[in-house]
């Protein structure tokens, strides 16, 4: 059986490492599993940059695509918290290198930033598999909807729109969607019921079997490692509670919840002995918090991130919308209870007074609760990893695709 993989990145972002842990596995499996992809960041020979497969009109044509993409953007301006928009309306021949590479499987993973046009996606030959790394796939351009958006029924007036209306670009996006998309038999997954009940909700994909199956956790990185030799990786202080956190922009994404965060430490008791520790962030912070913060600035390899999250006792995610949260998955893989919010994908990671804590949405003295009550628990950190590994393995989550590849397929399982 041969998957090829259609992903903007193999390791450039939170779905690109998803998608790219799931190739792996599936690798592992021995499944014949190639990723095709528009950045490459792996030496690994089975993941192809997208420009190998394009003659130079067709390159030139992709680069042109991607200038008209980003110049329509520009030309609808949105409110500075939106978050990411994709258009996906300029289309280039990326279909006929993905049936060029004659896969069994096509398996869409993130595809934004105008990579795979909408219009395209017909075009592809063989059985497609989409996964959904966020809500892109059934929205008018927004890769999370926020609070007050309407995407069930696509008819414009999008709030993340400095000039919203009822034919406004959101409303052109949806309409291109419906019209390619309307007969495709695509098998969708979610990465969490969650998202899956919010595309069941929409007019784009209310008629779709989905499937609910997370991203991978690789138990031999993610694993309980050594607290005190961990801290003094880091240079933390070896007697203090250690409250972690940490994303990709995430002091600056309003989504990430920070803000949150930020308020329920306020509220710590002053003889709490804690600490904030922050990682992901390119340049230090300046942060006016009632407790020490330590910055150790972004990690570069996932044996790294496996240690510093068993240097620290908790980690939080305050995040409001979250497709899935890997960061999630692996704190608990290394032995480390969590806390979040409640109200998307996260809660299919963290158990409430289970593995963590799982706060009222965008209450800051309940996360505050949850963190201290995270604080004072006694964990079993070997617990927590056998939990979730049972949960979202690389052994669980590739038999999974495996299961749903063949029954596309048609194969015996």
């Amino acid at each position: 059986m041969k998957v090829l993989f259609v992903a903007a990145s193999d390791r450039i972002g939170g779905a690109a490492i998803g998608a790219y842990r799931t190739h792996q596995a599936l690798r592992n499996r021995g499944i014949e599993s190639e990723m095709l992809v528009l950045r490459k960041a792996t030496s690994d020979r089975h993941v192809h940059r997208l420009s190998s497969f394009l003659p130079r009109w067709a390159r030139a044509r992709r680069r042109l695509a991607a200038y008209r993409h980003h110049r329509l953007l520009a030309a609808n301006p949105r409110h500075p918290d939106s978050g990411h928009w994709s258009l996906n309306l300029f289309s280039y021949p990326i279909a006929r290198a993905i049936n060029t590479l004659k896969p069994d499987i096509a398996h869409l993973q993130w595809v934004g930033d105008n990579f795979l046009p909408i219009a395209e996606v017909a075009k592809i030959k063989p059985p497609i598999v989409w996964t959904l790394q966020d809500m892109w796939a059934f929205t008018g351009g927004c890769h999370y909807v926020g609070e007050s958006c309407d995407y069930r029924t696509g008819k414009g007036n999008c709030s993340q729109l400095l000039s919203p209306g009822h034919n406004d670009i959101s409303a052109r996006v949806y309409r291109e969607k419906l019209a390619a998309w309307a007969d495709l038999p695509i098998a969708l997954v979610c990465l969490s019921h969650w998202l899956a009940d919010c595309a069941r909700g929409s007019a784009l994909m209310q008629d779709r079997q989905i499937a609910v199956i997370g991203n991978p956790v690789d138990a031999t990185v993610f694993k309980p490692l050594d607290k005190t030799v961990a801290r003094q990786a880091f240079n933390l202080p070896a007697d203090t509670k250690l409250i972690l956190f940490g994303a990709i922009g995430g002091t600056s994404d309003r989504r990430k919840g920070f803000a949150y965060l930020r308020e329920a430490l306020t509220g710590l008791e002053a003889d709490a002995d804690a600490a904030l520790v922050i990682f992901g962030g390119e340049t230090p912070l300046t942060l006016d918090l009632p407790l020490p913060v330590h910055q150790v600035g972004k990690l570069q390899d996932e044996l790294s991130l496996s240690l510093l999250y068993g240097a620290c006792d908790v980690y939080v995610l305050p995040t409001l919308q979250e497709a899935f949260g890997n960061t999630l998955a692996e704190a608990l893989a290394s032995g480390t209870p969590c806390v979040t919010f409640d109200g998307s994908g996260a809660v299919d990671i963290v158990r409430h007074r289970q593995n963590g804590y799982v706060a009222k949405l965008k209450d800051a003295s309940d996360l505050l609760r949850g963190i201290e009550w995270a604080l004072a628990q006694s964990w079993s950190r070997e617990a927590l990893h056998s939990d979730i590994i049972a949960r979202f393995g690389s052994e669980r989550v590739s038999q999974q695709y495996i299961e749903l590849y063949q029954s596309i397929l048609g194969q015996p399982a």
